[in-house]
């Protein structure tokens, strides 16, 4: 009997570590094609490429299958209030880049984010109060940080040989941070790391060496409205997911984080005409 025990338990932990990574290796996939658009994209397209849930919607996923829609409910209400831990990371970046170099601006970047998802888990947020702190956020921000958000198209430059490894190595670590948040942390603390700029973050150590600070930042800073659109989508799939089911509020979400990019493109366009 105790064998038999040990067995499954040994199957089961095998089972868990292969699904571990799958999703590991489907999100990385989303996030390397989605990042090498962006490089290719210039400023305003490539931030609009950027702000899409490239990596947090495959975590969500992975959520949903693993605990319901319930948990994904409660952890995007969190993902809400901690987009502003995403400004902060924005906003330290955008002003340190200006002048000094990758990893001393890409430390205080994170730095920033870790001080607002700390502060974050101080308090139980309401979606109501979740919410305003998000306006707010971002009303602030894309007026305070405008002026580095118009920056010359950088030149192209090869992708340096460790790019690939680099952007799977860290949506690796934010799928097994999500994954065993969820198991003992509960969804608040899931919500907030789910969010972590995983993609702004590769753009840093990517484009920064090879394009400059100013025109790294103004990637990020064009990103601030794209932004706008993926909190929207957190919160749709907040109220949709306890009321029609988690596929659908995925569904609904993804739908809300694309039309709001996509209209924000054709606007640009119609007033570049």
């Amino acid at each position: 009997m105790g064998q038999s025990r040990a067995a499954g338990a040994g199957r089961l932990r095998g089972l868990t570590g292969l699904l571990l990574a799958a999703k590991i290796a489907a999100a990385a996939a989303i996030v390397v094609a989605a990042s090498r658009a962006t490089e290719r994209a210039g400023p305003f397209l490539g931030a609009m490429i950027a702000t899409l849930p490239v990596s947090t919607g495959p975590v969500y996923v992975f959520l949903a299958i693993d605990h319901g829609a319930q948990f994904v409910s409660e952890s995007a209400r969190m993902s809400v209030a901690s987009t502003a831990a995403i400004v902060a990371f924005v906003a330290a970046y955008a002003y340190a880049a200006q002048r000094f170099s990758t990893p001393v601006s890409l430390a205080l970047a994170t730095l920033a984010w870790v001080a607002g998802a700390f502060a974050l888990q101080l308090r139980d947020w309401s979606f109501v109060e979740a919410s305003v702190l998000f306006a707010g956020a971002f009303a602030l921000a894309i007026r305070g940080l405008r002026r580095f958000g118009a920056v010359a198209q950088a030149a192209a430059v090869p992708r340096a040989r460790y790019d690939l490894a680099l952007r799977s190595a860290l949506v690796a670590c934010v799928v097994i941070a999500t994954t065993f948040a969820g198991e003992s942390l509960g969804p608040s603390a899931t919500g907030v790391l789910a969010t972590y700029p995983v993609v702004f973050t590769c753009l840093v150590v990517i484009l920064q060496p090879r394009c400059g600070g100013p025109f790294t930042a103004s990637v990020l800073v064009n990103g601030l409205k794209g932004l706008v659109g993926f909190g929207v989508a957190l919160a749709v799939l907040h109220l949709a997911a306890a009321r029609w089911g988690v596929a659908a509020a995925l569904g609904l979400a993804l739908a809300v984080a694309l039309g709001w990019n996509f209209a924000l493109y054709l606007l640009r366009a119609r007033r570049a005409a």
